[in-house]
């Protein structure tokens, strides 16, 4: 079963056509009601990758809001890998910003 909104899996497929023509774009997209995601190619080979929260609680790493999320995470990685993207081993937290718990990584693309 896939977890991933079709629409998280366009915007993947429309970076990844991007890179191909060196004109990757950044995106934001909604994955549930508690879950965004967005990313912002960078000029030094990366692009950022971040994940917004709304949850009482901010463990240390993304994965460690429980197994649903994990799915999730773990299905989008492995469309940015399908891409030559290589996803981070984890998205730490970072800051909370507005009720919204923000995990980022760093992606490294081709």
């Amino acid at each position: 079963m896939n977890h991933v909104p079709d629409a998280a899996l366009d915007a993947i497929d429309d970076f990844g056509e991007g890179l191909l023509t060196g004109t990757p774009s950044a995106f934001a997209v909604r994955l549930r009601s508690d879950l965004r995601l967005r990313v912002r190619p960078r000029d030094d080979g990366t692009a950022r990758c971040r994940y917004e929260t709304a949850h009482t609680r901010a463990p240390p790493t993304l994965r460690g809001r429980g197994s649903f999320v994990t799915t999730v995470v773990d299905g989008i990685d492995d469309r940015f890998r399908e891409w030559g993207v290589e996803p981070p081993e984890s998205y730490a937290y970072v800051e909370t910003v507005d009720g919204r718990h923000h995990y980022e990584g760093a992606l490294r693309v081709p």
